[in-house]
């Protein structure tokens, strides 16, 4: 089975720089264990993908068992920003099949998700 996701996207007044700098401090605040850029599945033919301004992937461990993952992408748009937040996670069969422990929980994905979301808005 693969990931399942969810996504919330807003749009922003507030400049990347500002988005950047309010998005390290909820990394801080969700524990994130690593900050990551988002890699590519275009392999060779990245350099044509479109890339939004800040793409990264953020993991931390939840606090009964298992990881949190959020990808966090902030498009420019010129007089405003779209930001996207994406919480990733193992299905229900996936988590039980394999222990909760070596998997990434959805609903620690989208509370930090959301947690991050409320940080830089």
């Amino acid at each position: 089975m693969g990931m399942k996701s969810d996504l919330i996207e807003f749009t922003t007044e507030r400049s990347v720089q500002d988005l950047g700098r309010r998005l390290q401090q909820a990394m801080q605040q969700v524990k994130a264990h690593s900050v990551e850029p988002v890699d590519s599945g275009s392999g060779a033919l990245a350099v044509f993908d479109d890339h939004a301004e800040i793409e990264v992937v953020a993991q931390g461990k939840s606090l009964i068992g298992g990881y949190w993952v959020v990808q966090v992408y902030v498009i420019d748009h010129g007089h405003q920003r779209q930001v996207c937040l994406v919480a990733l996670g193992d299905g229900g069969f996936s988590r039980a099949w394999n222990g909760a422990r070596n998997t990434v929980s959805l609903s620690a994905s989208i509370g930090r998700r959301d947690t991050i979301a409320t940080a830089i808005r």
